[in-house]
């Protein structure tokens, strides 16, 4: 409770000794709640406020989040140098592919197509089309994207099942030009 006296403002406080209450003008609180310096009820008892200064805890608060933010930043950097790793790792085996290696053996091969369907018979073009969008690191989706069809009928190729006869040319020709 704050009351005015001739201009100065005061606050009580109550001895944590005594229990005596006193009052004291803001200024003097506010210097001793920042330097932490002790003070004397009217019967004589120190005091002195403990724990952290606003300013301390908004330094900590500061502090924590610089924390924060230096870990955030340091996740982001590996998960930039993953993505790269994994755009290099993309490029070389879609160039592999591209160049007639196999992606089950390993073995280059003029007409990769003709080849995984004489030599890896078990190996069905549902089977290719997987196996080539994975070596390629591409999601369904990125594949029906650059194929051109719904992200749905990925999956529903891969897995054998039926679907709109365009589609099913569109995924065809896209395994055809890339197993070559």
């Amino acid at each position: 409770m704050s009351v005015y006296v001739d201009e100065i403002r005061f606050v009580t406080e109550q001895c944590c000794n005594c229990g005596v209450p006193f009052a004291m003008t803001e200024d003097f609180r506010r210097r001793r709640l920042n330097d932490r310096k002790s003070f004397y009820c009217p019967k004589g008892h120190g005091q002195s406020y403990t724990g952290k200064t606003e300013v301390q805890k908004l330094k900590d608060q500061l502090s924590l989040k610089q924390d924060q933010l230096n870990v955030q930043t340091g996740r982001a950097m590996i998960l930039e140098n993953q993505l790269d790793d994994i755009a290099k790792t993309y490029k070389r085996v879609r160039e592999r592919i591209k160049n007639g290696v196999c992606p089950c053996c390993n073995r280059t091969f003029e007409n990769l197509l003709n080849h995984m369907k004489s030599e890896h018979p078990d190996f069905g073009s549902h089977e290719i089309l997987k196996s080539l969008r994975l070596a390629y690191g591409l999601t369904q989706s990125a594949l029906a994207t650059e194929v051109g069809v719904s992200d749905g009928y990925v999956s529903l190729y891969e897995n054998n099942k039926p679907l709109p006869e365009y589609a099913e040319q569109l995924l065809k020709s896209w395994v055809e030009a890339n197993a070559d």
